[in-house]
């Protein structure tokens, strides 16, 4: 359940019971039923009823068969801030190299010490056990696209995700601080990362830095594969994730200048 501002400002109780709502609905769980809705909240079975009712006279909940979904009107609110412009230059060149490679690919950027997802992209037709979600976060010293955002960011930013404790999501994931400074400084001399199933028993990926003008990363792609597949080695996936990248940057670049 959200908690109250601190400081002493404290904002309407109502409020903070409507982001308890929202906030029970993900990826994952797309449609909820009043019950899950006051599970996932921590509301009371009524309260969450009554907020329930609000929200969906505003728009923001929609009432359907099964039960309750994010409404069109949080979609169109969505698609505001600059993550929804990046993910939308992004995915045509995302889909292409989707089509060349038939793995599945990320799109992530860096917030804080973690990564979060924007863009996830599945083989077609397999069932694949990744661990990313669209909108989640994950360790960025755990992950491909995490470990490369954290090389090509300046180093202020660097050192402030590095600042907490070190997480780890599997055996193979990087176990002290002196190991991830060493493997950074590798990625930014070849220009790529590596995930040896560092974040999911299984799965490996290879992941390149979307760079700004200024050198640094403003996101970052990957292709994802089974640890044990042939058909996944990084060698080949690093020069179409390379094009792919630039083509993502060149269209950033367009857009702003369109913009403004």
């Amino acid at each position: 359940m959200s908690e109250q501002p601190a400081g002493g400002a404290k904002a309407p109780s109502v409020l903070w019971k409507a982001f308890d709502v929202l906030g029970a609905f993900s990826h994952r769980r797309r449609v909820l039923s009043l019950a899950e809705v006051a599970r996932y909240s921590g509301l009371p079975k009524s309260t969450a009823h009554r907020v329930l009712a609000m929200l969906v006279e505003v728009g923001a909940v929609e009432q359907v068969p099964d039960g309750y979904q994010v409404g069109l009107k949080m979609f169109s609110l969505g698609v505001l801030p600059p993550e929804a412009a990046l993910r939308e230059a992004a995915l045509p060149h995302l889909e292409e190299l989707h089509r060349q490679t038939g793995q599945t690919l990320h799109l992530a950027i860096l917030r804080d010490s973690d990564v979060v997802y924007l863009e996830k992209l599945l083989p077609r037709g397999r069932s694949v056990m990744m661990p990313s979600v669209i909108g989640d976060r994950m360790p960025a010293t755990c992950t491909g696209v995490g470990k490369v955002l954290l090389a090509f960011s300046p180093e202020e930013v660097r050192e402030t995700a590095l600042a907490g404790p070190l997480p780890r999501r599997t055996a193979r994931s990087l176990g002290s601080l002196d190991d991830v400074r060493r493997e950074l400084t590798s990625i930014t001399g070849r220009g790529y990362a590596l995930d040896q199933e560092e974040a999911a028993p299984g799965v490996s990926c290879v992941a390149v830095p979307v760079l700004g003008g200024d050198g640094c990363a403003v996101a970052a792609i990957s292709v994802s594969y089974p640890a044990a597949s042939a058909s996944g080695n990084p060698r080949s996936l690093i020069a179409p994730l390379r094009e792919t990248a630039a083509a993502i940057a060149k269209s950033l670049v367009i857009r702003r200048s369109l913009a403004g």
